[in-house]
């Protein structure tokens, strides 16, 4: 009965890494000078979580509700213009009111590509276009470049 017990324990935390926990290396495909280059992922937390979908996506839309998570990342979504409403899925229509969730980790809050917006504010994000699989909405995340629009 140990045995088993062991085996369960290691399945459910080597699974747990694996699949949320653990790292994962994205490395860039397009060299448009918006794009980072490298691991899109690098400075995440939690990186298996995401699924990419683009290594590089930009959306344009109003800010709502942001915040500040327990990760030091800035949060928020994005009521995206109509031509971006192809990023979103049944999860951000039934979870997030049809908005795209945005963060920005904190290894880019400080650059001069970011400009972090607040509620109202219509801004550009640029980032790799993922699913956070345990909650099932698509995001731009990391957004690595943050543009206010005026």
């Amino acid at each position: 009965m140990i045995l088993i017990a062991t085996v369960i324990a290691a399945f459910v935390s080597t699974y747990g890494y694996t699949n949320y926990f653990g790292p994962q290396t994205v490395i860039q495909t397009n060299s448009d000078q918006n794009c980072r280059q490298g691991n899109v992922l690098d400075g995440v937390d939690r990186q298996a979580r995401f699924k990419v979908l683009s290594t590089c996506q930009a959306a344009v839309g109003i800010v709502h509700e942001m915040s500040k998570q327990d990760d030091g990342d800035y949060q928020f979504n994005l009521e995206v213009n109509d031509q971006y409403k192809k990023l979103l899925n049944d999860a951000n229509n039934n979870q997030v009111n049809g908005m795209l969730v945005i963060e920005i980790i904190p290894k880019d809050q400080n650059s001069n590509l970011v400009e972090v917006p607040k509620d109202g504010d219509k801004i550009e994000a640029v980032g790799a276009w993922v699913t956070d699989t345990p909650h099932g909405w698509n995001e731009i995340h990391p957004a690595w470049k943050v543009t206010i629009l005026h």
